[in-house]
């Protein structure tokens, strides 16, 4: 490796941290609870500590029990997830498509298409229909936030700004040989992809926050208990060995999770509509139908010929390759 060409290696790093995390940095959500202090960050941290349960407790449900109980919920949730969707107006298709893995994952996800896969691992560690509501109202609040694409767009920003890092920094050293821009050209492509992942994760705590905050509205005016429902965070707050959540994180750190939606929870029952913001917004429902239609749009896209190596998640009970 050349001199010049270790220079690249040893300037990408920093570089592309400070030129991605500046332009993602742009970016913010909408809704967000008040900052959990020291205090209660520690107070949480304590009861996460002795929480006697964990995800690895499962229940034993069969396939179409699991799927039963996903269909249920989601059915009493969606009316409630469309009364917050329109009211956030950050997305306008306010109606989704969920489906059941029987994989054994204790993973829920929100996928393009307006689309949500409850894995089966999940389904059975949850205790409660309040639990399970949660695991949904979670993803669903990924889309009515428009987090996906917001994704794609940190994802191209720190891919430009991580390429223009590099050119920067490659006229700086004064880079001209063959080998050297060779090199630059190796280095760039790194720094691209790592611009990308920086992009695509900087904010990711900060949507995880706002997937709650968004979330707790739906439990609560669908009827739901709260109290209950954040079972499923000590749960999952049981399974990290974090005290708080780093830059490269993607999902706050247990104590600032439960922490934050205890404040959530407290702003929620006082505000009492069950609608983020101050303002009860009138309701309209007359597009569900229409909007129903373009969400299963993905699924009729599932009958043209694929390989299911080639899809982010297979289902192959549906036959269904989401990409």
């Amino acid at each position: 490796m050349s001199g010049q060409t270790r220079v690249f290696a040893s300037g990408v790093l920093s570089s592309v941290l400070l030129a991605a995390g500046i332009v993602a940095g742009c970016s913010a959500v909408e809704h967000r609870p008040p900052e959990s202090s020291e205090a209660e960050k520690r107070s949480a941290q304590a009861e996460i500590a002795a929480y006697p349960k964990s995800l690895s407790g499962q229940r034993a449900l069969t396939r179409d029990e699991a799927r039963d109980h996903l269909s249920a919920v989601y059915t009493h949730v969606e009316p409630s997830a469309v009364d917050v969707c329109r009211h956030v107006d950050e997305n306008t298709v306010c109606a989704w498509v969920v489906h059941y893995s029987e994989e054994l994952a204790f993973n829920a996800v929100a996928v393009d298409g307006n689309q949500v896969v409850v894995f089966h691992g999940i389904i059975a560690a949850t205790e409660s229909d309040d639990e399970l509501a949660f695991i949904l109202a979670h993803e669903l609040g990924h889309h009515i936030a428009d987090h996906l694409d917001e994704a794609r767009g940190s994802r191209n920003a720190g891919m430009l700004a991580a390429a223009a890092a590099m050119a920067a920094l490659g006229r700086s050293t004064g880079c001209s040989t063959t080998a050297c821009l060779e090199g630059l050209q190796q280095a760039s492509q790194a720094s691209m992809q790592l611009g990308a992942e920086i992009g695509q994760r900087v904010f990711s705590v900060e949507q995880e926050e706002e997937a709650d905050f968004l979330a707790a509205h739906i439990l609560y005016r669908a009827g739901y208990d709260l109290d209950v429902a954040r079972e499923m965070l000590l749960k999952i707050g049981t399974k990290s060995d974090k005290g708080e959540s780093s830059f490269l994180s993607t999902h706050p750190s247990g104590p600032e999770r439960l922490a934050g939606f205890d404040k959530t929870i407290a702003l929620v029952r006082e505000d009492g509509d069950g609608l983020p913001g101050e303002e009860l917004l009138a309701q309209d429902r007359s597009q569900a139908s229409g909007e129903a239609d373009e969400a299963s749009q993905a699924g009729e896209d599932a009958d043209a010929p694929f390989d299911p190596e080639d899809c982010r998640i297979y289902l192959p009970e549906e036959n269904l390759c989401i990409r």
